[in-house]
């Protein structure tokens, strides 16, 4: 085939892979909410847990195993519920009633935007009520427990939609990529030998497991002790928590990617010496620059935090450990290119 033909051919592989991305996104739509819902509940249980866990500091039990609160500590992950110290008006001086209650910003020489007490109180009434007051040492503090409102949120219009989007694209993507993969395979194999091509059946199915090994291990495990550390260290600085929807979605895909291709290690390492460009004995002697180098690598894959930079280089050390295995004793075949020259 001449130059032209061969890029005629790779119109036509791009072509098709891109008709099946396309099918991939109509399918991928169908399941975006529930996909968004569903890397929604790692965040969930660490706000609940962390709240849980600050509220019973408060009181002042920093353990929250201790067996005097740990069914309280229970209770309120499971019900997402927070401490709340209330003041509550006494019976006798509740004077307000459904005249008292207006739409929100529409109370009389109030502009909308005005800060009250209440905005669905009108003021007056609210302060007439306050007054009637004999004295504030009257109000008892309670404490009281409800429902914790922090969650996702959005502060662009569009965000939702966009998110959405994005969340069946991936969806998508994946399922479509089996597809993807065999058109780009046929474009590639033609220019392969034989011997060449059972490499690709032997290491494609390993990468996919490393690959997978490495998105499971993030999501799963990783994941969740990177949000309570996190949670924790924001709540160290007391600084509020309002997650934001893009954020949050851009972080929970990066991390998994970010390990899945990291674990593609022992591949790269075997096709490097495979290759001849480095022999095992380099790999053996040259163990703490390549320490370094995953300590390096595990920063700028993972988030801004210790937790999951550690929690990425461990593994990457040991599969750095099998690499070296898979270049002593996996047995050598023919090797790639020119110098494996295949008549048949």
């Amino acid at each position: 085939m001449t130059f032209g033909e061969h890029l005629e051919e790779l119109r036509h592989c791009l072509v098709k892979s891109i008709i099946w991305l396309g099918i991939g996104l109509a399918v991928g739509l169908i399941f975006a909410n529930r996909v968004v819902q569903f890397v929604s509940v790692p965040l969930k249980e660490a706000i609940q847990k962390f709240h849980a866990d600050r509220d019973l500091a408060m009181l002042g039990y920093s353990d929250p195993s201790d067996p005097a609160v740990a069914d309280l500590h229970q209770f309120l992950m499971q019900n997402g519920l927070v401490w709340e110290l209330v003041y509550p008006i006494p019976e006798e001086f509740q004077t307000l009633t459904q005249d008292s209650l207006v739409a929100k910003g529409s109370s009389q020489g109030s502009a909308p935007d005005d800060d009250v007490a209440d905005p669905g109180i009108e003021a007056e009434d609210m302060a007439a009520m306050l007054k009637s007051l004999p004295d504030v040492a009257s109000l008892k503090p309670r404490i009281q427990l409800r429902r914790s409102s922090t969650q996702l949120s959005s502060f662009k219009l569009e965000e939702p939609f966009l998110i959405w989007i994005k969340a069946g694209l991936v969806v998508g993507a994946v399922l479509a990529s089996p597809f993807i993969f065999y058109h780009i395979w046929n474009f590639v194999a033609a220019g392969l030998y034989a011997h060449e091509r059972k490499y690709v059946y032997i290491y494609l199915p390993f990468s996919v497991v490393l690959f997978v090994s490495g998105v499971v291990l993030a999501f799963f495990l990783v994941l969740h002790y990177v949000l309570n550390f996190l949670l924790a260290f924001n709540g160290s600085m007391d600084v509020a928590i309002e997650p934001r929807l893009t954020y949050y979605l851009n972080f929970v895909l990066l991390l998994p990617i970010g390990f899945g291709v990291a674990f593609q290690l022992p591949l790269v390492m075997l096709f490097l010496q495979r290759i001849g460009l480095i022999e095992t004995e380099a790999y053996i002697g040259g163990w703490k620059i390549a320490v370094l180098a995953i300590a390096v690598i595990s920063m700028l894959l993972t988030p801004a935090d210790v937790t999951s930079m550690i929690a990425l280089a461990i593994p990457l050390v040991i599969l750095y450990a099998l690499g070296i295995i898979l270049c002593k004793y996996l047995p050598r075949g023919r090797g790639l290119g020119s110098a494996a020259y295949d008549p048949a």
